[in-house]
């Protein structure tokens, strides 16, 4: 059965920042949405993970101490085992696209 899903009307189930609501499956892997609010902290997947903005604007902080902002439209990908941190002022609605149940292995809610 084929089932349409509209994003931006997705976000309304989303109560709580960086919860995730699932909006499909494909194979091994799941499409999520989330709300970014206020700082995530520093952590890392043993596999990559794409984060792509619908709505507002999201930062990607490494431990190096750069960071990488996404606009409305930007992509940007976690590799496998890269250590990052997401984080947005004014709230971003965010699809993240990733294997089913990836774990994540929190390293610091401040810099590493």
């Amino acid at each position: 059965m084929e089932k349409k899903v509209n994003v931006k009307e997705a976000a309304n189930f989303i109560k709580q920042p960086f919860t995730r609501y699932i909006l499909a499956d494909v194979d091994d892997y799941r499409a999520y949405l989330s709300r970014f609010e206020g700082d995530y902290v520093f952590h890392r997947h043993p596999q990559d993970e794409l984060y792509l903005v619908i709505e507002g604007e999201m930062t990607v902080d490494l431990p190096d101490g750069s960071s990488l902002t996404l606009s409305e439209g930007d992509l940007w990908v976690a590799k496998a085992n890269q250590i990052h941190r997401t984080r947005s002022e004014k709230g971003a609605l965010v699809l993240m696209f990733k294997a089913k149940n990836l774990p994540s292995e929190i390293i610091s809610p401040k810099k590493p």
